[in-house]
């Protein structure tokens, strides 16, 4: 008789267990259907950038996914880049290492949570999501595994913690000198092998206009 009590009392604890939330999940809500884009990424609409002069070789398409062939481009050859596009393959995931209250715009957080990281947003902060809600961050208090910049998390430090990378590109709509437009790959974040074009045609103008490295 001990021995039934016994495992119906493990039976309930196992069902109870099986219940609960794992740690790494946000909610049950499902997660935004990939490839995302986000056409508000860096350089934004208004801010067009005339005569980047190409170092290399490139290809133009006709959009940032899955798009065709426009034209290929050649060194020496200058375009104006009229826009700036963030394809997530794959997101970052993230951990939340601080809450504040002046973060009126977040979803109901708390440390320990596990958000998805979308990229740039053109005004420089960093997209997230987690419930079901997007939200932003300033890109100077994200950390990259542990390292947050400040020194420490909590107040002055990281809000946010990248724990994994996932597979983001970067890509810019140029403009050609006899008025053909298209977009190009830029950068492309993958996974924990990120690779980045640092001798491609648009590495000064991830320094000077977007600062995303």
């Amino acid at each position: 008789m001990g021995i039934v009590r016994l495992l119906a009392i493990l039976l309930v604890a196992l069902a109870a267990a099986g219940q609960q939330k794992d740690s790494t999940t946000s909610s049950d809500i499902p997660e935004p259907k990939l490839p995302v884009i986000d056409y508000d990424g860096c350089p934004g609409k208004r801010d067009p950038i005339p005569n980047v002069k190409l170092v290399t070789n490139d290809v133009m398409y006709s959009s940032p996914d899955k798009g065709k062939l426009v034209a290929r481009l050649s060194v020496g050859d200058k375009v104006m880049v009229i826009a700036g596009a963030n394809v997530v393959r794959q997101p970052d995931r993230a951990v939340i290492k601080y809450v504040s209250r002046d973060y009126p715009s977040w979803p109901p957080l708390k440390v320990g949570d596990i958000v998805l990281s979308y990229g740039w947003h053109v005004d420089g902060n960093m997209v997230f999501w987690a419930k079901g809600v997007w939200f932003q961050e300033n890109i100077e208090a994200i950390a990259e595994k542990g390292e947050c910049g400040f020194g420490s998390f909590g107040p002055g430090g990281c809000s946010i913690d990248i724990v994994k990378d996932g597979v983001i590109e970067w890509w810019v709509q140029v403009k050609t000198s006899n008025g053909v437009s298209g977009w190009v790959l830029a950068v492309k974040y993958n996974d924990d092998n990120r690779w980045y074009r640092w001798q491609g045609n648009f590495y000064d103008l991830l320094q000077d206009h977007c600062s995303l490295d």
